[in-house]
Parts: structure tokens; C-alpha cells; sequence
């Protein structure tokens, strides 16, 4: 016979909603996903209005090495304003320029011209003189100097050799789906998109905010300089997420929100759903003010985060990041159980994050290391290694260290580990063993 039992069972599972989720990845974002993220929620979303940071004011660091970091020196010498950025290429300008063209096809006049063009473009890649003058200068007739312009200007990178920057944007967006819209807002309201005066082009060009925000999104990712950058070394850049500055005592926490922008409401819209009759539509807008406004919310929650973190970060590393002492042992669980948030959390937030402090630009993940077990809490695993390391550049080649050795000399420094630990932080570094290491001379 078959036994059936009821009962009731408690459980207690924690679950995650989609809006935590999304408000978690926001936390995570790095300040450049930060700012697509923003530009394209304006695009989306009519009630949101992007704020765009002051670039030339938000901090732009420059190196050249895939694996190291900025020294004090070397941001001073690196800082830089501009992204854009031509990869490796031709040795020259002339070169490259050459190289598209069909040379058995010009002639001698042709080659005067050509040669007086790329003579004349500026740095940033615009010819600032016209066609008549160039004719004037050449005595070569008018015509022949327009048609071998207006050649030159379908070369690589679009934009060359453009008389400034309307046409050289004009240029860009030749063959576009929407190049009929893209030129004339380029040639009648450049001034409005770098206002953002939406509503200005909107009732102009008798089109939506929505698809006004989607041109505009167009022309601000065109390049505006094509020359610029051209032809030099190839370099990464950092945008720095926090910006730590120390003076009379006191460090000052700031998230870089310039480079970042923030967004707001847009009244206009919010005045239109107000007065909206259409209960459809009215609906609309609520639901985009109520996404406008979970946005703000998880901006905010993301800035109190991070500076919740970097407090805890200086608490701990201040002299590092002053440059004055080693780094200490720390750990994502210390600062999660400090601010009462997951450890998952603290990862997320300091996901590919920099950090500009007086010793240098820091990735924040590198100033987490568990610090050695017994006498040594105080000392950290990298700075363990930085001195064996250390020892071992410094040792008699002829006669190197054994691990042993290396443990007791260790020891005399304060790191009070074993022989096998020195061997194991030794592989890690990719460090031999004394036999390998000796040199005969």
C-alpha cells in the first residue's frame, strides 16, 4: 500500500532579481563601458539626458607596456588629451598617402599638386588653403586642382584633406544610410549637438528626440582629427576610475566623473507625460522615468561603493600609495565584512578599475595579496617576493644562494619563512635553483 506523508518544509534561498543584477553590472563597469552605457540609454530612452564629463579635464594617462605601470616621471610626460590614435603603419604621412594612389595615372602636374597638398595638411589632417590658391601658387588651371582634391579627399584615413572640420566629418559619413541627415545636421547644427540642444534639432529637422540622439550618437563617434597620432608609437591608454590626492594630512576620494558624464531627467518629456492624455503613452513615460531613475539610483549606490572601498584601501596601503612603504597584506573578505556587503561585491566593483594615487596609476586588483601565515601578518606574499627577488639579483653569481640560505637571510629582514616556501615563491617567480643560477667565471 502506497504511504503518503504531507508536510510542509521551510527553506530560505536567496535569490537575485534582474534589477540587482543590472545594478551589480553597473558597479562592475569600468569608466569607459560607464560612459557607452550612458550615451546609450540617451539614445534609448527620451526621458534620459546624458551629461557628458569635460574630456580635456578628466585625467588621460598613456603607457606604452602592456604589463607596467605609470612612475611618477612618466605621467608627467604621457598625460594626453586625445584618443584618436591611426595604428601602425606607413614610416609617413607622404608614404602612406602614395601608396593609395594609381601612380601610372598622374602626370607631372598632377604630382605638383599632390606633393604642394600633402606639404600643407596641418597636423590634424585638414588642407587649410583652398583650391584657388593652390592654383594661384602652382599657376596650374582651377579645374585640374579641384578634380585631384577632390580625389585626394576619398583616401585613407576619411577625412583627409578636408578645409576644417565640417566637411572632414561630412566626408565621413558619405555612403551612410542616413548621410542625407548626418550632413546636414553636421553643416546647420554642429554647435546644437556639442550643446546637446536636442529639442532645437528636433524641431528643425521635423524628426524625433529618438532619432535625433542616435545621429548625434553617430557624429560623436566620427574622427575630427584624422592625422592626429598618426605615425607614432602605438599607445595603451588608462582612464584612471578614482583619483586619490594627499595634502596636509588628508587624502581626497574623487570618482572621475568627467570622463564618465552622468545623466539626468529630462523635463521636456517629463512635461509631455504629465500633460499626456493618451493613457498608452503616458504609461510610456512612466515606465522610461521609472528606468531613468533606477539608473540614477544605481549610479549613486555605484560612487558610494567605490569610495566606501577606497577608504578602506588607504586605511590599510596609505603609505604604499604614498610610496613611502611596502604593500600590506589585504584582502577582498577585510573589506566586504568592514563595509557589510559580499565579497563578491568588492570584486565586482574594483573589476578593471585604476586607481591614480602620488606613487603612480594602480590597477585596484593589485593591491589585494594575503599577507603570511604565523609571524609575518604584517607582510604581505608580493612583498615577500620583491625581497627574495631582490636577493637573488644581488647575490655572488659564483657562488648563489641555496634556499636555505635565502630563508635564514630573509628572516633577518623579518619574513620568517620556511626553505619550502622560498622555493615555492622562487618557482612562481620563474626563478632557478642555486645550481642554475651559478655562473663560472
Amino acid at each position: 500500500m502506497l504511504d503518503i506523508k504531507t508536510g510542509i518544509s521551510l527553506q530560505m534561498k536567496q535569490t537575485i532579481s534582474q534589477v540587482q543584477m543590472e545594478s551589480l553590472n553597473i558597479l562592475s563597469m569600468s569608466m569607459t563601458e560607464l560612459r557607452e552605457f550612458l550615451q546609450n540609454e540617451e539614445i534609448e530612452n527620451p526621458l534620459v539626458e546624458y551629461l557628458p564629463g569635460r574630456q580635456e579635464e578628466a585625467p588621460l594617462l598613456a603607457y606604452r607596456e602592456y604589463d607596467s605601470f605609470y612612475s611618477r616621471k612618466a605621467q608627467n610626460e604621457n598625460r594626453e588629451h586625445e584618443l584618436y590614435q591611426v595604428e601602425n603603419g606607413p614610416a609617413s604621412i607622404e608614404d602612406m598617402i602614395i601608396m593609395q594612389l594609381p601612380g601610372k595615372s598622374m602626370g607631372a602636374e598632377e604630382q605638383r599638386i599632390i606633393d604642394f597638398c600633402i606639404h600643407s595638411l596641418n597636423r590634424s589632417g585638414y588642407l587649410p588653403i583652398s583650391g584657388e590658391e593652390i592654383a594661384a601658387h602652382l599657376k596650374l588651371p582651377s579645374e585640374l586642382v579641384g578634380h585631384v582634391l577632390s580625389e585626394l579627399k576619398e583616401l585613407e584615413p576619411q577625412g583627409i584633406f578636408a578645409s576644417g572640420l565640417e566637411e572632414c566629418l561630412c566626408l565621413q559619413v558619405r555612403g551612410m544610410e542616413q548621410e542625407d541627415q548626418l550632413t546636414y545636421m553636421i553643416e546647420h547644427h554642429l554647435e546644437d549637438v556639442a550643446g546637446g540642444k536636442i529639442s532645437s534639432i528636433s524641431r528643425e529637422m521635423k524628426l524625433s528626440s529618438v532619432e535625433v540622439r542616435k545621429l548625434i550618437h553617430i557624429i560623436k563617434n566620427l574622427n575630427p582629427r584624422p592625422l592626429n597620432g598618426y605615425g607614432e608609437e602605438r599607445a595603451q591608454y588608462i582612464f584612471p576610475d578614482i583619483l586619490l590626492s594627499f595634502q596636509d594630512g588628508q587624502w581626497t576620494i574623487r570618482l572621475n566623473e568627467k570622463g564618465t558624464g552622468n545623466i539626468g531627467i529630462n523635463d521636456f518629456y517629463v512635461h509631455m507625460m504629465e500633460s499626456a492624455q493618451d493613457e498608452e503613452l503616458r504609461h510610456y513615460f512612466e515606465e522610461r522615468l521609472k528606468r531613468a531613475r533606477f539608473i540614477m539610483n544605481s549610479l549613486e549606490q555605484r560612487r558610494r561603493t567605490l569610495e566606501g572601498i577606497t577608504e578602506g584601501i588607504i586605511r590599510r596601503q596609505s603609505g604604499y600609495l604614498l610610496g613611502r612603504e611596502a604593500l600590506k597584506p589585504m584582502t577582498l573578505e577585510e573589506l566586504a565584512d568592514e563595509r557589510g556587503i559580499h565579497k563578491s561585491t568588492v570584486s565586482r566593483a574594483i573589476h578593471d578599475k585604476y586607481l591614480l594615487a602620488p606613487v603612480g596609476c594602480l590597477l585596484i586588483r593589485d593591491l589585494f595579496t594575503t599577507g603570511i601565515s604565523g609571524k609575518n601578518e604584517g607582510v604581505s606574499r608580493s612583498t615577500a617576493k620583491e625581497r627574495l627577488k631582490a636577493l637573488v639579483e644581488g647575490e655572488n653569481k659564483a657562488k648563489p644562494f641555496s634556499d636555505e640560505q635565502l630563508a635564514k637571510l630573509l628572516a633577518e629582514d623579518g619574513i620568517s619563512i620556511s626553505r619550502r616556501t622560498v622555493a615555492k615563491y622562487r618557482t612562481e617567480l620563474g626563478i632557478g635553483g642555486a645550481f642554475f643560477r651559478r655562473e663560472d667565471h
